[in-house]
């Protein structure tokens, strides 16, 4: 809806370099033709050093990819740009696009926004070579690793690694923006990365902005932000989830009035074998997938995650409990329905292929998540799968299925090259695709001199928790920092905190930001007591929930609700004591289903 209004702006603003060519702002295919409503913006393809002086050696050179839509008015004597970076890690900037466009007519036009595919992702120089590896062989693994290093020697990792991603925003800063006030956004993982250019320190840049944080400090005593533990934390944004359902009338009469104890006691009904209630008939739908005989409830725990995590998906996730716990022959619809929504999470995972700006697919790179994750963020020795499953078990709501932990442990030790306690039962190929940790890692940023930084927070964020968001914000040393909680938010604040008067929060806030220069005693932060709590009745994602329900009307259904399951004996007791028995491979790509939801 945004196109037409871009597209009259954008096409008024000249290039700035011949190495800006015209380019849809709105990633296409391959040999489509850009609609009418997809605004003409610019692209270009840069080339950098493979390694930057001090982070490895090599005379190769590699390409990132940077699309921007242009400023064509001022706010102020000095242009502005802001950069908006992705999450991840592991994924090109495809998704940014939509709030690229959001803060660029927040903004009246006044700034130009910018992004770029990290390297070894998108249409920058890609690693990519395991995005088919379904089901998994190891042999693929193997065989990538080692075409990767054929091409860029033995540096690859480092030379794909946080601190390399950062050198190139700050090299393409200073080469592209040097005579403007640049702002930094990152999301997610973008965070981390947007941390490691404070470390860096370019010139140019006025402030910067962190939404949903990956904080930088490993504590080896309390808790830390690793990817290794992600369900431990997932835990307590879920519990507040259902305890604001316990409060709500509607909600609580629905699965409430103890909405935990509700999914507990659901899920101990799914897993016994041996119960007549009318929720067996699900559960048998749900054991029919390979790999979820003993535990079906992990299947649902992993489905309910997906719609937890998403802002417009989350009040579903009552009527898809009250569905499957009353289970009549509608309700055994849903459950079917759910299975393949969750497997379908898959159909866009291919091989990179980009040409110019153009793309086929997301543009993620498995090398490159891997390589990160594994080298930076990964508690090493890795928490027991026994340990994993328990966390997984009592968050509810999971992104590490036990089901697929098999192959996934598999894989990562391929990368760290068996260099841990619990590869031990793996075969070993004497091959990794891991790099040192470098002089960055494992320390807060200081904030740089004549910058500020705002930082952004959801209570209701299970990727990047807000007790890291605040950790982080306590051990940055810098007096002009801001950190705001957004009570009712997810993960990712920009887009996704509307107000009652039509408004998002986040990027109103971002806004008043950049056009106050970066000062924050002028922040106009009002509208953070206006975001909307949780609604849950309206249905926000009616094509999700047709999808699911078959309707975006009555998601409830037809019928009386079932007996209230809070109460039934657990079964999660026994299962993180025999969860390695349980290492069944699925076969309907429950490995990269595991690697998207913890993609940040």
């Amino acid at each position: 809806m945004r196109g037409p209004n871009l597209l009259v702006v954008a096409s008024a603003a000249a290039a700035a370099s011949n190495a800006w060519y015209a380019c849809p702002l709105k990633t296409i295919a391959p040999g489509e033709t850009a609609s009418a409503d997809n605004a003409m913006v610019e692209c270009a393809d840069l080339v950098v050093p493979l390694c930057y002086p001090g982070v490895c050696t090599s005379s190769l050179e590699i390409s990132v990819f940077v699309k921007r839509i242009p400023a064509i008015s001022k706010s102020a004597a000095t242009p502005q740009a802001v950069w908006m970076l992705q999450g991840g890690p592991g994924e090109s900037s495809v998704n940014m696009e939509d709030l690229m466009a959001e803060v660029y007519l927040s903004a009246n036009r006044a700034v130009s926004v910018y992004t770029m595919d990290h390297r070894g992702t998108g249409r920058s120089t890609p690693l990519s070579c395991e995005e088919n590896n379904n089901p998994y062989d190891p042999r693929v693994t193997v065989a990538c690793i080692q075409k990767i290093k054929q091409t860029f020697g033995s540096v690859a990792p480092t030379a794909f690694s946080v601190t390399s991603a950062a050198h190139d925003l700050a090299n393409v800063i200073n080469l592209v923006l040097s005579t403007t006030e640049v702002f930094v956004y990152g999301l997610s993982y973008g965070t981390y990365l947007v941390e490691r250019l404070m470390h860096l320190a370019p010139a140019g840049i006025k402030g910067y902005i962190l939404d949903s944080i990956q904080s930088e400090q490993f504590y080896p005593t309390k808790d830390s932000p690793w990817y290794s533990n992600w369900d431990h934390d997932v835990a307590t944004p879920v519990r507040t989830y259902l305890s604001y359902c316990d409060k709500d009338s509607y909600c609580a009469s629905k699965i409430g009035p103890n909405a935990t104890a509700y999914v507990q006691g659901l899920y101990a009904l799914i897993d016994n074998p041996a119960t007549t209630s009318a929720t067996s008939a699900c559960a048998a739908i749900l054991r029919q997938v390979p790999g979820y005989q003993t535990h079906p409830s992990w299947l649902v725990n992993s489905f309910l995650y997906t719609m937890f995590k998403d802002y417009n998906q989350r009040n579903l996730v009552p009527a898809f409990l009250y569905c499957l716990n009353r289970c009549n022959t509608a309700d055994q619809a849903v459950v079917t329905n759910s299975i393949d929504l969750l497997f379908n999470v898959t159909s866009d995972t291919q091989l990179l292929q980009g040409v110019g700006a153009s793309l086929t697919g997301t543009g993620h790179s498995t090398v490159v998540y891997n390589n990160i994750v594994l080298s930076e963020i990964w508690q090493l020795p890795s928490p027991s799968v026994g340990q994993m499953t328990t966390w997984f078990q009592d968050a509810l709501f999971g992104a590490q299925n036990p089901a697929t932990l098999n192959d996934t442990l598999a894989q990562y030790c391929i990368y760290l090259g068996h260099n841990d306690p619990i590869c031990a039962s793996f075969s070993n190929y004497n091959v990794n695709f891991v790099y040192a940790h470098d002089a960055f890692w494992n320390k807060t940023a200081t904030l740089p001199p004549g910058t500020s930084v705002l930082m952004f927070t959801g209570d209701l964020d299970p990727a990047t928790p807000i007790k890291y968001a605040k950790d982080e914000y306590a051990t940055m040393v810098g007096g002009q920092k801001l950190l705001l909680e957004f009570a009712f938010a997810p993960h990712v604040i920009l887009s996704q905190s509307p107000t009652n008067a039509g408004i998002d929060c986040g990027t109103q806030v971002l806004t008043s930001f950049l056009l106050g220069h970066g000062n924050l005693a002028t922040l106009n932060t009002d509208c953070i007591t206006q975001v909307q709590k949780l609604n849950w009745t309206t249905v926000l994602d009616p094509d999700m929930a047709t999808k699911l329900f078959g309707t975006a009307k009555d998601i409830y259904g037809p019928g009386a609700a079932g007996p209230n399951p809070a109460g039934a004996s657990s079964s999660g007791g026994n299962a993180a004591s025999n969860g390695s028995a349980n290492f069944a491979r699925a076969t309907l790509g429950v490995l990269v289903v595991l690697l998207l939801l913890v993609s940040v």
